[in-house]
């Protein structure tokens, strides 16, 4: 169930950031989200923490997202903020509970993690969507993947926080 689940939420990310700009995608990624949150929430013992912390996380990345646009690292255009990342940090929380929890210990892996894997996707979201801009440069590449780094460090230490 776990394979098929990481197999969706991929396919999702893709199709997110190639046609998220339609209003649909992004309302499928929180049904995506929803459907998730229904189906493991008995098996995982997810509840009101996980909702909440899972908000907080969508809008903290969305947060940074638009400190990555203030500071010239990504762009995007004339909008306030993307349909296609919308839909993308929509599922994002969907990644926790079963995944990402695993990087919790040694919690500096998480760090590492982030700054490896978070300029990855905006890379590669940038090379699928021409409407997403990534400013390649050694200083934008190493102030994404630090900001990434703490990012994905700090929400894994809350998410394992509360968890207890």
């Amino acid at each position: 169930m776990k394979v098929v689940k990481l197999i969706i939420l991929q396919i999702f990310w893709y199709v997110s950031i190639k046609y998220g700009d339609q209003y649909f995608v992004p309302a499928i990624g929180i049904f995506l989200y929803l459907t998730d949150f229904l189906i493991f929430k008995k098996t995982e013992k997810l509840g009101s923490k996980y909702l909440i912390f899972s908000l907080i996380l969508i809008f903290s990345g969305m947060g940074m997202d638009k400190l990555f646009e203030a500071l010239e690292f990504l762009t995007w255009g004339d909008s306030f903020y993307p349909l296609e990342l919308v839909g993308v940090w929509a599922i994002f929380p969907c990644y926790y509970y079963q995944f990402f929890k695993k990087f919790s210990s040694p919690i500096w892996l998480s760090f590492l993690m982030g700054a490896v894997f978070g300029p990855v996707a905006y890379y590669s979201g940038a090379n699928i969507n021409p409407s997403l801009l990534l400013q390649v440069s050694v200083t934008g590449i190493c102030s994404l993947s630090v900001l990434w780094g703490l990012f994905f460090f700090s929400s894994i230490y809350f998410y394992s926080r509360s968890e207890s």
